[in-house]
């Protein structure tokens, strides 16, 4: 393999740290692991664990470039350190990288829901992020699942099952979590249940999204992304469509690479 301008991204947040490579327009390889309380730690893990998948060492590597909640927390005292990026702007880059069409990106993430426009290089030109109120989505969801004793996937899964309309009818996520149990407790159908905490959480970004024009085409990354059920609600809520970008949640490190140079985005 030609390792040649060998890059990586890492993108640290609230719940998972992700570390992604890549050479000029190629993703190599991938990997993420939960933050814990040591996002340093984190990172050096997810970015081993990368490697390893591939089969390169620190040793081959240009550089790093870090974003996220937690990016410039980031030492990895072998490797040169390029930057850290600010989210907005990682996730404009990734995004357009990803879709060159695409011009606005909505990030629904473990903690901050975000929404960026971009322009037709994928600079950005307007972001706006969700109140207190919304905190916490990522987080929420997979509190939510922990106490279905479900995993995410499967909590996504159950909802698509749902032949009931229930509404989680309050806008705070830890009221709404008190009240999806209850509603369990009353004996509502799970896959019923399952589904309104994903229209809550679809509710909640397309309230934030409210403020600010979305241009076509609107693409959508973070982990909750990968929700089907939640992805079938958020186009109705918007009364556009979104498309999910392949690797949802790394979209943030790509973006990281891009922006310092480590990929080409022409």
């Amino acid at each position: 393999m030609n390792n040649r301008n060998l890059w990586a991204g890492i993108d640290a947040g609230h719940v998972n740290t992700k570390a992604v490579l890549m050479r000029e327009e190629e993703i190599l390889g991938y990997a993420a692991v939960p933050t814990g309380f040591n996002p340093a730690d984190a990172a050096e893990k997810a970015l081993n664990n990368a490697l390893e998948n591939v089969g390169l060492s620190y040793s081959q590597l240009n550089g790093v470039t870090c974003t996220g909640i937690f990016g410039e927390m980031i030492k990895i005292p072998a490797l040169t350190l390029l930057g850290n990026v600010p989210e907005h702007v990682a996730d404009a880059r990734g995004a357009f990288f990803l879709n060159k069409n695409s011009r606005t990106v909505i990030d629904i993430g473990g903690n901050i829901t975000k929404a960026v426009h971009y322009d037709q290089n994928g600079s950005p030109l307007d972001v706006i992020q969700n109140d207190k109120c919304a905190d916490g989505m990522g987080i929420f969801y997979s509190t939510i699942a922990k106490a279905f004793g479900v995993s995410e996937e499967e909590l996504s899964a159950l909802a698509l099952k749902s032949t009931n309309n229930v509404s989680v009818a309050i806008t705070c996520a830890l009221a709404a979590e008190s009240e999806a149990i209850d509603l369990l407790c009353q004996g509502v159908e799970i896959t019923d249940v399952a589904d309104a905490i994903q229209k809550f959480i679809a509710e909640r970004v397309a309230a934030m999204c409210t403020t600010m024009t979305l241009t076509q085409e609107i693409v959508a990354v973070g982990g909750l992304a990968k929700s089907k059920a939640l992805m079938n609600h958020l186009p109705v809520l918007l009364k556009q469509n979104v498309k999910v970008l392949n690797l949802p949640e790394y979209v943030g490190a790509i973006g990281a690479v891009i922006t310092c140079g480590g990929g080409k985005n022409e």
